[in-house]
Formats: structure tokens, C-alpha cells, sequence
């Protein structure tokens, strides 16, 4: 999985999305600024679709720590996701309450893996829940 991840990232970016090494779940290409840097961040991720939304699942393969994209997020929330060949602008939200508990449910029947990381860890694994911008009244 170690060398799928490092791989994907260039592969994905030549192929805009299209070629990856992981097949375990849909797979995109976050692009975000740094959380402390403001540099632009390329990191290839899992993803779940819900509807025209795209849930991300902060689970670090069950590392006690969050991964460091969820910072990315929590401080830039705006970014582009390369999937299926597009570019598409995304805003993020880290989902709480009944919200996180429903995409969790979505995530984990998309990847029940994300269960025996949440068993691994205390912290609880954020969810993102990734939308289209709103568009601006003319």
C-alpha cells in the first residue's frame, strides 16, 4: 500500500486522474494548500461518493495521529480534487454529530477497513465532507 501511495501521485497527475495503483475504493488527487506553508499539497487519497459530494476519511491507516491534509483542511478549505480525468473545485467541511456519523456509515460499507483503524486509535477519525462552491448571487 506503502508504494501504491508514493506512485500514485505522480501517475495520477500524467493521467489526470485516470491511472492509479490502489483499487480498493475510488481514488482522487487532493490538491490543498499547507496548513502553516500556504504550499500547494498533492496527496493521493481514498474517497467516497455521496451524491455529487465527496467524503474524505482522515484515517492515516489507523495512525494515532491525523494525517496532515486534515490540518490542510481545516485551515484552507477551499482545494482541487483531480478524479475521473476533471479538475473540479471543492470546499471542505470536517463533519460532527449526525452528519459525521452518517458519512462514516457511508465510508465504512464503501471500506470497512476504516472500522479496524477507528478500533486502532483514541482519537476520533475526521470525516470531510467535500462540496462544489456555492455559486455567487449576479
Amino acid at each position: 500500500m506503502n508504494l501504491a501511495t508514493r506512485l500514485d501521485r505522480p501517475l495520477m497527475k500524467v493521467s489526470r486522474g485516470r491511472l492509479r495503483l490502489s483499487f480498493v475504493i475510488p481514488c482522487l488527487l487532493l490538491c490543498c494548500r499547507g496548513a502553516k506553508t500556504a504550499m500547494l499539497r498533492e496527496v493521493p487519497l481514498l474517497y467516497v461518493p455521496d451524491g455529487d459530494d465527496v467524503l474524505l476519511v482522515g484515517s492515516g491507516g489507523g495512525a494515532e495521529r491525523a494525517p496532515a491534509w486534515c490540518a490542510n483542511l481545516d485551515v484552507h478549505p477551499t482545494v482541487e480534487v483531480l478524479r475521473k480525468g476533471r479538475r473540479e473545485t471543492r470546499v471542505a467541511e470536517r463533519l460532527s454529530g449526525d452528519a459525521r456519523a452518517h458519512a462514516w456509515r457511508l465510508a465504512v460499507r464503501e471500506y470497512p477497513g476504516y472500522d479496524r483503524y477507528a478500533d486502532r486509535v483514541e482519537r476520533e477519525i475526521p470525516v470531510y465532507r467535500l462540496r462544489r462552491p456555492a455559486i455567487p448571487d449576479a
